[in-house]
């Protein structure tokens, strides 16, 4: 079985790729995938979906 979650930035993530750099790579050490990302008219990412298995 997988569990979903949905992660925004604190911040605008149009200012540095690193700030969702980070995020991600916060949530991957915590077995996260990203499965998609949404964009905002002005091409900046508004969200993104991660899966990871439930029982792990």
């Amino acid at each position: 079985m997988k569990e979903y979650k949905i992660v925004k930035p604190e911040k605008k993530w149009d200012t540095k790729d690193q700030i969702f750099e980070d995020l991600f790579n916060k949530y991957s050490s915590r077995g996260w995938q990203i499965m998609s990302v949404s964009y905002g008219q002005s091409g900046n990412i508004q969200k993104a979906v991660l899966e990871r298995d439930k029982n792990r």
